[in-house]
């Protein structure tokens, strides 16, 4: 099940703290392309490799089926198949959309991938059931994006490809967005203001200050600068996802929260900044630990990445009650 997530950081590896890669499964056909493409992709996944010594990417999340960007469905003899037959979706104010279906002839898990109208990204793994059945919520960004569901079977892709459009929204100077591997149940988001620290109600966007409602942030009363916390997820895999517009001057503060049971589990975080895009990884994260992802200084969009861990055991209480950061 890592193995998804694997190719991921293999094909991401300058996002991968700048060591080795993440996760240890090494089947690199669960991320393909189409036949035409494969060549590129590989090449791609070279270069990045090559480079692995440069520290987090800020490249973008690469795509996993470069060159197929009209919507449909791609795919072919031998090549697994879908049930879907709608790909250009409207989806009004929503932040956030589910994609279901089922495929038949796949191999494991698909991966996934979002491109927003200003180059912003994010990737990652569809969980799939054995009778190819899946259930994946992604964050949508502002406008018109290209999602692309992915799957192979080892022979050739299925490569799903959709027009989603979200209207009635406010661009997202920060989206930020966590996923990790099967074993972590689960990773906890948060996003810091300046000054803040985590779980507390007033500073902190997490699971409980920003899910149905917000902090009241920036401006007083002005709902358009408060940060939203769009997908939670309570298991494995995730996503989960924060985004903010109109952020006020200073460093926020970017930190992860295990939950776990105990297994150490790996993950990675995608920071779409100011219209950077930086992924960072984490190897080992230990439950009732809190990973310092990264620090943002606004306005001027500074990301400065951290492997910086804190046992908080010790002061655990419904989360992490420790002065963090």
């Amino acid at each position: 099940m890592r193995s998804v997530l694997t190719v991921w950081c293999l094909t991401l590896a300058t996002a991968c703290g700048g060591g080795s890669p993440v996760f240890t499964d090494a089947a690199s056909d669960a991320v393909v392309t189409a036949a035409d493409a494969a060549t590129n992709a590989d090449d791609a996944a070279t270069d990045a490799a090559a480079t692995d010594a440069a520290g987090p990417d800020a490249g973008g999340v690469p795509d996993p089926a470069p060159g197929v960007d009209t919507p449909g469905e791609h795919g072919g003899t031998g090549c697994p198949d879908s049930n879907q037959t709608s790909f250009s979706l409207s989806i009004g104010a929503a932040s956030s959309y589910t994609f279901s279906g089922q495929v038949s002839s796949a191999v494991g898990d698909g991966v996934f991938w979002v491109r927003g109208p200003a180059g912003e990204t994010v990737g990652g793994t569809i969980e799939t059931a054995g009778d190819g059945s899946y259930a994946k919520t992604l964050p949508i960004f502002c406008g018109a994006n290209l999602v692309k569901l992915v799957w192979n079977n080892g022979t050739c892709p299925l490569v799903l490809v959709y027009a989603v459009d979200r209207t009635t929204c406010i661009t997202a100077d920060f989206t930020i967005t966590t996923q990790w591997d099967e074993v972590g149940d689960d990773w906890e988001l948060h996003l810091v203001k300046p000054g803040g620290r985590i779980n507390d109600a007033v500073t902190d966007c997490t699971w409980t200050t920003c899910i149905t409602a917000s902090p009241d942030w920036g401006v007083m009363g002005d709902p358009a600068d408060d940060p939203h916390k769009d997908i939670d997820d309570e298991d494995a895999f995730g996503p989960e996802n924060i985004w903010l517009a109109g952020p006020e001057t200073g460093r926020y503060t970017v930190l992860v929260e295990h939950w776990g049971p105990g297994t150490p589990s790996d993950g990675f975080v995608t920071l779409n900044v100011g219209g950077q895009v930086v992924t960072v990884a984490m190897q080992d994260l230990t439950s009732h630990f809190v990973w310092t992802v990264a620090t943002i200084d606004w306005p001027g969009g500074t990301i400065t990445p951290s492997q910086s861990v804190f046992d908080c055991t010790a002061s655990w209480t419904g989360g992490c009650t420790a002065q963090l950061p």
